[in-house]
């Protein structure tokens, strides 16, 4: 005995006793079927592409294709592709596409997250030589030692002292040190110059600066280039306020 086929699409319906008076496949093979004969002047989604078109369409997906790719294959807009899909993709087995495993990248740590998470001063010296991509032979000897920790109030007697004091080196040696303040905002250089001492001054604008904490010991010594570099990480479009001025103690 043949079996029944769909009115509108053409697809075999199931054999069963309970069925016999069925006419279509599905509700909307019924629908469509109805607004047809309701308004026959009226094209349905399917009918206003070529037969053609439709066929190689779902052709493609049954070759295991996407509907997003038929769609930009064929230039017919995405939602009929997947209307397509939906009402006649059934009609035969799909070829299953071949789901190949993501590659698995290690996530590249932030300059930021290197500077916190280092345990020593020679980790975090190594986070920040690494994010200036700067080899030995750049490096130039302008040593200037990074004293970590924070200071409230940051005159030239008062760096002195703590040089002097807390440091236990002298403060007239003509080496630089570089100071950042309570709100991490702002950075001072002293450096002594007979028979002056020199100070510059780093205000950021926005944001902080990822200064060494005392866990990390009392100084880390940089070169010149490595502290210009230091200033400015993560500071696209952000201004630093350089302030070059003479202090005498």
């Amino acid at each position: 005995m043949e079996s029944k086929k769909c009115v509108y699409c053409g697809a075999a319906l199931p054999t069963s006793s309970q069925l016999y008076k069925r006419k279509y496949c599905g509700y909307t093979c019924s629908n469509k079927h109805k607004l047809r004969i309701k308004k026959p002047d009226v094209q349905t989604k399917l009918w206003q592409h070529k037969p053609e078109v439709f066929e190689a369409a779902m052709e493609m997906y049954w070759s295991g294709h996407g509907g997003a790719a038929i769609a930009r294959h064929f230039g017919i807009p995405v939602n009929t592709a997947y209307s397509w899909i939906h009402d006649f993709g059934e009609g035969r087995v799909r070829v299953e596409p071949e789901v190949k495993p993501k590659a698995i990248r290690p996530r590249i740590k932030s300059a930021k997250e290197r500077f916190k998470e280092a345990a020593s001063a020679e980790e975090w010296l190594g986070a920040l030589r690494e994010n200036a991509a700067l080899d030995e032979e750049t490096l130039v000897d302008l040593p200037i030692r990074l004293v970590c920790g924070t200071l409230h109030g940051q005159s030239a007697g008062k760096l002195a002292e703590v040089i002097s004091e807390s440091l236990k080196e002298n403060p007239l040696s003509g080496k630089s040190y570089a100071f950042c303040n309570k709100c991490r905002n702002a950075i001072t250089v002293i450096s002594w110059k007979s028979p002056i001492y020199e100070l510059s001054r780093y205000v950021k604008v926005h944001g902080t600066f990822i200064w060494p904490g005392e866990n990390l010991g009392r100084t880390i010594e940089v070169t010149r280039a490595e502290f210009e570099h230091f200033l400015y990480i993560k500071k696209q479009n952000k201004t630093a306020i350089n302030v070059d001025y003479m202090g005498v103690l």
